[in-house]
């Protein structure tokens, strides 16, 4: 699996592949205490972080999916958000940002497809084309900065509005 990284330091903003890496605090939905903005212009997604993720990469990964309806299987971006701590002998948790078209977002919904077993997706944020969402296993409590990572995906998902298929 290809990976891509992109190193941000402070307010740098790099373009690859048609997506914009930066941070900034003037973005509508912006929840107190996560003054850094990083956001990607190809999928229009936002998200904020703690003044200790400054320096954070991103990795581009894909999810793959098995349809229970068909031989067809799904895929998507993505988007990992990486401490800036993290090396490969002293692991902190990653933000592992799944990209849905709204389409394949029905589907999942609807149990057309099975990504991970045991675990269910949990909508952050969308938009007109894309639903993001992240995996209710994304966390490993025993990495560095679990707790952390978990308290900025909930932040995030506070200041957005309601998910597509509310929770019962």
């Amino acid at each position: 699996m290809a990976k891509r990284i992109i190193q941000t330091h402070f307010c740098l903003a790099l373009v690859l592949s048609g997506g914009l890496v930066g941070c900034a605090t003037n973005a509508p939905n912006h929840p107190s205490g996560l003054p850094l903005r990083y956001y990607n212009s190809q999928y229009d997604f936002t998200f904020f972080l703690p003044a200790s993720w400054r320096g954070y990469s991103v990795l581009i990964q894909q999810w793959n999916a098995s349809q229970t309806d068909s031989t067809m299987p799904e895929h998507g971006p993505v988007i990992v958000i990486r401490h800036p701590q993290w090396k490969i002998n002293d692991i902190y948790q990653d933000i592992p940002v799944r990209v849905f078209t709204r389409s394949q977002w029905e589907a999942d919904q609807h149990g057309k497809f099975a990504i991970d077993a045991g675990g269910f997706e949990e909508e952050i944020e969308h938009n007109r084309e894309f639903v993001f969402v992240i995996s209710s296993r994304f966390n490993t409590e025993e990495l560095k900065a679990s707790k952390e990572a978990d308290d900025v995906v909930t932040q995030n998902r506070n200041v957005n509005a309601p998910p597509l298929y509310p929770e019962p």
